[in-house]
């Protein structure tokens, strides 16, 4: 199954892309990125306008291409989390963890009971149409994907705890809020980023826990990452790769334009 392989493969030590959806809007969205090699998509309610239902039919859609659909929420609240859980994401990215508190109360909202508190819908679209509510709320806690933010001095200084916390699985390293939080915006290349990456994998090792990351941009950086030992990429976003591509061929013909 999707969740529970997505693990193992990061348990490997294998490298895992996804792709931040903000600006697309269909199913395919899903079955596109798998054809290009992308294991994983997130959903963005934080920094788009995308709407409930139109992520419920491209979290579907990438579920059916093998592609694992995780929701970033707004914030981390129950009924937030609980919306995109029930509503055709397979897991959740909660932004802004800067506690074990703060990573418990993540990790019951994304399982339904006796593990957590996640309010129990009439079906769960992401296993089909055919078990029973309790084959699927059992599959499902079994398969979603819990990551938490590490977007924060304050949760660099607990990372320990977070990474123990049960239910967690991917300590997640918002590379643009981080660096601005430690007084170094556009700071991707700085050391200080780096010692965080490299402490954040330690705490998430020491637990069994993975590690991912988003906001670069330059090769470079992510290559130094990858080093430090983040598996779980967030490359970019649909909308920065329309534009980078998009500009490549425009140059490219425009360079060809006759002289005379």
């Amino acid at each position: 199954m999707l969740g529970r392989t997505f693990r193992e493969r990061l348990g490997r030590g294998e490298i895992l892309v996804g792709c931040n959806v903000r600006h697309s809007r269909t199913a395919e969205t899903g079955a596109i990125l798998a054809d290009c090699g992308f294991s994983w998509i997130m959903l963005d309610n934080e920094h788009s306008p995308m709407a409930t239902h139109l992520a419920y039919d491209i979290g579907l859609g990438a579920i059916r291409a093998g592609v694992v659909p995780l929701a970033r929420v707004r914030r981390n609240d129950a009924a937030e989390i609980g919306s995109c859980l029930t509503n055709g994401a397979l897991g959740v990215i909660v932004p802004h963890v800067n506690s074990a508190a703060e990573a418990k109360a993540a990790a019951r909202a994304s399982r339904f009971p006796p593990e957590g508190e996640l309010s129990v819908p009439g079906t769960m679209p992401q296993f089909g149409y055919r078990r029973s509510l309790a084959e699927s709320t059992k599959l499902f806690n079994e398969e979603a994907v819990t990551a938490v933010m590490i977007e924060s001095r304050a949760a660099l200084l607990d990372l320990d705890a977070i990474a123990a916390t049960p239910g967690v699985d991917v300590l997640f390293i918002g590379a643009s809020d981080l660096v601005y939080d430690m007084g170094l915006p556009g700071g991707y290349g700085r050391p200080e980023l780096a010692d965080a990456v490299g402490r954040t994998v330690k705490a998430a090792a020491a637990h069994g826990k993975h590690v991912g990351m988003g906001g670069l941009r330059e090769d470079e950086h992510w290559k130094r990452m990858i080093e430090l030992g983040v598996r779980m990429v967030l490359t970019e976003n649909d909308l920065t790769m329309l534009i980078r591509r998009a500009t490549e061929r425009a140059d490219f013909f425009r360079n060809l334009q006759p002289t005379r």
